[in-house]
């Protein structure tokens, strides 16, 4: 626990930041520009790939490197007019023959795994997500979207770099089957709950908390000094990590008890309330 003066301030995105359905609010980005006007750096630490939230990124105002797939990749942000996805400062994957033993794991437990390899994905060509990830992708879907046959067997056969294994399942599916796969990958492989659909696998020592301490040491700021805020098991390392860790109201009980704070609803601006009362110093209310 700290008291000190924080200096880095990073958030998740959605259930945080972005309300479920919701929108970033224009309360939300002017507590963080007040924070960067205090010369706060401020990001986001999120499960999604990078160029999927770099335009959240822009709305909330942040200036800080990206944090993406729960802290697989990290990546400068991208100046306005600037494309791609910003400057490759870090990437922690693992191979690929392993990424198809978890796609292999993911079926015979009731779950649909793809992969994600840096900014693009590859599905087996019987997922039915495939096509959701089409219209959420857009105009990029061609080019970063892949429908392979036989997916576990591709995997097997390339020497890819895998940033993660995304599992879909019905909301609750994931949690029921999380202990059952972190005891069937040991220390092979990170596992976590992004959201109540999906289960996600990353490389070892791969999760928000660690990739905060990269991003802490690479700024020099202790970790006394940073303040994180999260509302999914995946945010829990990242808010044990933090001087000042704060959930979300509504987060998992583990979740709570790893906060210092608990905040708001994301719908009743909760995460603007707490930058305003811990950064700014105003009551949040």
């Amino acid at each position: 626990m700290s008291d000190s003066p924080i200096k880095l301030l990073v958030m998740d995105l959605d259930g945080t930041l972005l309300p479920h359905g919701g929108a970033i609010s224009v309360r939300t980005a002017a507590a963080i520009r007040a924070a960067r006007e205090r010369g706060v750096i401020t990001t986001i630490s999120s499960g999604r790939n990078i160029p999927s939230f770099i335009e959240y990124a822009r709305t909330a105002g942040v200036n800080g490197p990206l944090i993406g797939m729960q802290g697989a990749i990290a990546r400068e942000l991208p100046a306005p007019g600037e494309t791609g996805s910003g400057a490759l400062l870090r990437h922690v994957p693992f191979t690929s023959t392993l990424a198809a033993r978890a796609v292999e794991w993911c079926r015979q437990n009731d779950l649909w795994g793809h992969a994600v390899i840096q900014d693009d994905y590859a599905f087996d060509a019987t997922d039915p997500h495939y096509e959701t990830y089409q219209g959420w992708l857009a105009g990029n879907s061609v080019e970063r979207l892949h429908s392979i046959k036989d997916l576990a067997h591709h995997l097997r056969q390339k020497n890819d770099e895998i940033s993660k294994i995304v599992a879909h399942a019905p909301a609750g599916h994931p949690e029921t089957v999380l202990e059952q796969a972190r005891e069937a990958f040991g220390g092979e492989l990170d596992i976590t709950i992004s959201h109540p659909e999906y289960l996600e696998f990353t490389a070892p020592g791969v999760n928000k908390g660690t990739a905060l301490a990269w991003l802490a040491s690479r700024l020099n700021i202790p970790l006394a000094e940073t303040m994180a805020i999260g509302d999914q098991h995946n945010d829990l390392e990242m808010l044990l990590a933090a001087g000042h860790g704060v959930a979300m109201h509504g987060a998992p009980e583990p979740v709570q008890r790893a906060a210092r704070y608990l905040a708001p609803p994301s719908e009743a601006d909760g995460a603007a309330r707490m930058i305003e009362r811990l950064i700014l110093g105003l009551d949040g209310e």
